[in-house]
């Protein structure tokens, strides 16, 4: 999977942010370097509103990077091999609770769409992100998870569309999805959009992953001219 990077400078001062990847799925988020002298790969324990958990400093992000007026994320120290093993370690448990989480969805009949398990280093909770188009109660599922795991369980409800961006993946045009790429919001895209552009309208040619109509339907869409009123 190729996502396209542009090269950032690592902090001089206190007052910078720095890329670090934190998901390997996901873009690099800012975090605040503090007073460490950091360099390109060097992997770091960052603290987030979630816990804390392994990361790697990176001179290369996406180009919807930005050093925010402020943000939760900070750079806590350099990671020590004790960190290293505790986070191979709450990896295989994250996938461990996925597959049963997946399978007693099922079992259960709920109806959502569980997209990701993280599990920060210290191991007392595990966060489940998840997409339900309706209300679902989805308490019985926690209790039964926070038993069989003996950890404290969040589930946190996502949309559709960032659901896709924390997932990634490749959108029909065989290049990664423009949410984990470039774009750092998402913007409202409507089917006047594909019109305007005489795009064909069967959703399933301009549906994205996520089940919605692709954002790209909006990039270009001011270079077409408006189709003057009553015009099929």
């Amino acid at each position: 999977m190729t996502t396209t990077l542009v090269q950032c400078t690592v902090p001089p001062n206190i007052e910078d942010w720095v890329p670090v990847l934190v998901d390997p799925d996901l873009p690099p988020m800012p975090c605040r370097a503090g007073k460490l002298k950091l360099h390109h790969g060097e992997t770091i324990v960052v603290e987030t509103p979630d816990g804390k958990f392994l990361g790697k400093v990176t001179v290369f992000a996406p180009p919807s990077f930005k050093k925010p007026r402020k943000t939760s994320a900070r750079i806590v120290r350099r990671a020590t091999l004790a960190d290293e093993k505790r986070h191979e370690d709450t990896g295989h448990l994250e996938r461990e609770i996925e597959r049963y989480l997946r399978r007693r969805t099922r079992e259960l009949a709920l109806d959502l769409h569980p997209f990701k398990v993280r599990l920060p280093l210290s191991g007392r909770k595990a966060v489940i992100y998840f997409s339900a188009e309706r209300r679902v109660d989805y308490r019985p599922l926690q209790r039964d998870l926070g038993k069989r795991y003996r950890r404290r369980i969040e589930m946190r409800s996502l949309g559709v569309r960032d659901g896709a961006r924390m997932c990634g993946g490749l959108g029909p045009c065989g290049r990664c999805l423009c949410c984990t790429t470039f774009m750092d919001r998402f913007h409202s895209v409507t089917v006047r959009m594909a019109k305007r552009q005489n795009l064909s309208l069967n959703p399933t040619k301009i549906s994205g992953l996520c089940g919605r109509l692709m954002c790209c339907l909006s990039h270009e869409v001011e270079r077409y001219p408006e189709q003057p009123s009553g015009r099929r």
